[in-house]
């Protein structure tokens, strides 16, 4: 099987890289990792709230690119100093976690009203806005000296996770800088162009399936049916739409339609199978389940929600009603397929390891969700529950966050197996679990 939806950093340490190597060969994943940061970080003293930015901040660094001063956030941070490491073949930062810590860092300026953190993340916008190519796509990676890294397959400016993170990103900043902003427009513009190209991009205007083991499949969303890779497209249009103003070129009605058919796509990835682990799950990629990125359910009823339709709404509870108590009743789980077996879904290839902070922040933030829709307190218990991971309630009963430094840890390899690195991808998904957490709590 050829995965190319999944995301390139689906583990992060160098215990991961015989899993990793194996990866590219079988399903030709974009997996890297993501360890450093130069300096040992710095304790902060207790609070009310346990969001904790001193490694996060760590990780964080201002740069010179093309004349500019910008923010990058350094890929790996390896126990037991947790100094900066980038990796030879791609580079030392990347759009795709400047994206994330660009979103933790303005909400959690929304939240407190902190300057620094909106400082940062305008800096970390404009290191996106750095990497945006002639063809309105992103670059991904950049290299020691600050030049681009333009070749590779997980950095090519092309129709891939990282220019949807960023879109995703642009959308986020909006919503917090002042309108008199002098990079508001600049985002505007940059935004316009790359929707231009979604819009554009022929594959996504098919309305031909396919099957995968006996399962009918989409052809029209990103790789031919990512799922997980759709639905960061329709929570960036979602804020667009929010955002929309008459200087916009694209019309309303334009993002909506694709924002309905996109999510049609996603519909017939998923299972409805009654008294089965894995009804209600949404399939990442033809037959595949796997829990990084996986933020279909959160994705549908934030996109649902914007354009007022229950329909797209209920496809996101089911899932949250059906697989996620399914899940969590099972210890948690990285990936598994399925085949259709004498007209039935069956389950087959189940890991349950490695568990990374990746697989459980897309449920965390879909679970609250359908609180803030529904105010229905079962989802806010069950988004706690699943949260509850990043403390200690998991396989290897290892607190994955530490708050006393702001530490995401890198994964549960086996119950008797924790990898301590502290990357940034599982210290900006830790904290943005927590962080959706605080908001429902106030």
């Amino acid at each position: 099987m050829n995965l190319v939806s999944t995301g390139y950093k689906l583990y992060s340490t160098k215990s991961y890289k015989y899993i990793r190597m194996i990866r590219y060969v079988i399903i030709a994943l974009m997996a890297i990792g993501l360890m450093q940061c130069g300096k040992k970080t710095s304790e902060q003293p207790a609070s009310s709230s346990s969001i904790n930015t001193a490694h996060l901040d760590a990780l964080y660094e201002e740069i010179k690119m093309g004349g500019d001063t910008v923010g990058i956030i350094h890929l790996y941070s390896e126990a037991p100093d947790y100094k900066w490491k980038g990796d030879d073949n791609e580079g030392i930062a990347c759009v795709d976690d400047a994206s994330r810590a660009a979103i933790f860092y303005f909400r959690q300026y929304k939240a407190t009203a902190d300057p620094e953190h909106l400082r940062k993340g305008r800096m970390l916008l404009k290191f996106l806005l750095a990497m945006q190519s002639p063809n309105g796509y992103y670059y991904n990676f950049i290299w020691p000296d600050g030049m681009i890294h333009k070749d590779g397959v997980t950095t090519k400016a092309e129709p891939n996770w990282w220019s949807w993170r960023a879109l995703w990103a642009i959308g986020e900043a909006l919503a917090v800088i002042d309108p008199n902003d002098k990079l508001e427009p600049i985002l505007r513009h940059q935004r316009e162009v790359l929707v231009k190209n979604i819009l554009n991009e022929p594959a996504f205007a098919s309305q031909e399936t396919d099957t995968a083991m006996g399962i009918t499949i989409p052809t029209w969303l990103p790789k031919v049916c990512a799922t997980d890779q759709t639905s960061i497209i329709l929570i960036g249009l979602s804020m667009m739409l929010e955002q929309y103003s008459t200087r916009d070129a694209i019309s309303k009605d334009t993002i909506s339609n694709f924002i309905r058919q996109s999510a049609e796509g996603i519909y017939m990835m998923q299972i409805e199978q009654p008294d089965s682990l894995h009804d209600g799950v949404f399939l990442s990629w033809e037959n595949l389940w796997h829990a990084y990125g996986n933020i279909q359910a959160y994705a549908l009823l934030t996109a649902g929600q914007v354009i007022n339709d229950q329909h797209m709404i209920s496809h996101g509870l089911y899932e949250v009603d059906h697989f996620y108590p399914a899940y969590l009743k099972s210890g948690g789980m990285d990936h598994f397929s399925v085949k259709v077996v004498d007209g039935k879904m069956t389950m087959y290839d189940a890991k349950q390891f490695p568990q990374i902070a990746y697989g459980r922040r897309p449920m965390v933030w879909a679970a609250a969700k359908a609180y803030e829709i529904t105010q229905d307190k079962k989802y806010l218990k069950l988004a706690k529950d699943l949260a509850d991971w990043f403390s200690g309630q998991n396989p290897a009963k290892f607190s994955m966050y530490d708050p006393t430094t702001g530490r995401g840890y890198d994964g549960i390899m086996a119950p008797d197996q924790v990898n301590k690195n502290a990357g940034a991808e599982s210290t900006i998904e830790s904290l943005l679990s927590l962080q959706v957490l605080e908001k429902y709590n106030k």
